[in-house]
């Protein structure tokens, strides 16, 4: 029996399978035991994919691969034969992520926290989930993120509660235009939001 982190056909080790085109090309012109290959693939990915999740949801439950398939992938007999090949290619390049496995997740985690704590960033295991919400956030609306200023206001955010810190999230255009100023607030924690922005000036 094929160990469940491989394929279960030496034929799949053919990395172009995997991609869209590959599995379309291979869905429109395949032999029907190709095809019959390629289901059996599916359902073997689907099952590590499925596994991996639910190990992911106890140990990272933020992390994208959980966020991004909260219900897992959809089981074969529900896809229409038209959706497959994008099915496949989708499924295929989560089990190949490196952040698709808790090893992997940790590693990521590692390896983001060395490189903020090499920008200056008291980044660390304790603080890190929270951090990493504010970081990622500022990445979204695409705020001077890597910068100075970013090292600087997530600094500020690791005094904060959780309900200040959604709060926080909401108002970063605000907030980033006075790093400097919340760098002088000693214990941020001690004011609700609206006595910040108070003595922000806001």
């Amino acid at each position: 029996m094929a160990r469940i982190t491989e394929p279960s056909f030496k034929f799949w080790f053919d990395e172009k399978f995997y991609t869209v085109q590959g599995a379309e090309t291979m869905a429109r012109m395949g032999t029907n035991d190709d095809l019959s290959t390629m289901k059996s693939e599916y359902t073997r990915m689907r099952d590590v994919a499925q596994k991996r999740i639910k190990r992911l949801e106890k140990a990272f439950p933020d992390s994208k691969a959980v966020q991004n398939h909260p219900k897992g992938f959809p089981k074969l007999k529900t896809l229409d034969p038209r959706d497959f090949p994008k099915a496949f290619a989708e499924l295929a390049k989560f089990v190949k992520a490196k952040g698709s496995t808790v090893t992997g997740q940790k590693q990521i985690k590692a390896k983001t926290i060395k490189t903020w704590q090499d920008q200056g960033l008291n980044l660390n295991q304790k603080n890190y989930d929270k951090t990493i919400k504010v970081l990622e956030e500022m990445r979204r609306q695409k705020i001077v993120y890597g910068s100075d200023k970013a090292v600087e206001l997530a600094e500020s955010m690791l005094e904060l509660n959780d309900e200040q810190t959604n709060q926080w999230l909401e108002h970063l255009d605000v907030l980033l235009q006075h790093t400097e100023e919340l760098q002088e607030i000693p214990e941020v924690s001690g004011y609700d939001f609206d006595e910040i922005l108070e003595m922000l000036g806001e």
